[in-house]
């Protein structure tokens, strides 16, 4: 997510990882096609910044080490 909530709390940082980790950039897809990156402006969940969405599940107060676990990576 990309808005104020989420980069205050360094969600930038954590998006540098994610294209890092993946090699892809926003709206691209890892070559096996498990992975899309995309950028969201507002997902509704502030309060749990950083967040990411993966599926259909909400994930809250992300660091580097949470997303590389959600991810399996």
């Amino acid at each position: 997510c990309t808005s104020t909530s989420c980069v205050l709390q360094g969600a930038e940082k954590l998006l540098c990882h994610l294209k890092k980790k993946l090699g892809i950039d926003n709206h691209e897809t890892t070559k096996d096609k498990k992975f899309s990156l995309e950028e969201a402006e507002c997902l509704c969940a502030c309060e749990g910044a950083p967040m990411m969405q993966v599926g259909d599940d909400y994930h809250l107060d992300l660091t580097e080490k949470k997303m590389d676990e959600i991810l399996g990576t």
